[in-house]
């Protein structure tokens, strides 16, 4: 394709791969999406509020022991 930027990729040029996706969004949107792409299709996206954040189980369980939290196991009986 003429104008399509090519990438570098193990020492050879190749085209820069695209993938053109649909964001359920109003035009005035500004934030951040989260998308899950099964086989270059996208089958759902979602929006993240301000106060949401994402991030690794390790990660999370790394920012739990930093801040000293306990959980503790509770059984339904």
């Amino acid at each position: 394709m003429a104008g399509q930027q090519m990438i570098l990729c193990r020492g050879v040029q190749i085209p820069s791969p695209v993938l053109n996706i649909d964001l359920h969004v109003l035009p005035d949107f500004t934030g951040r999406v989260v998308l899950y792409i099964e086989n270059g299709q996208v089958k759902c996206d979602r929006r993240l509020f301000p106060d949401e954040h994402i991030c690794s189980l390790d990660t999370f369980i790394e920012m739990a022991r930093d801040m000293e939290l306990r959980i503790q196991e509770t059984s339904n009986g």
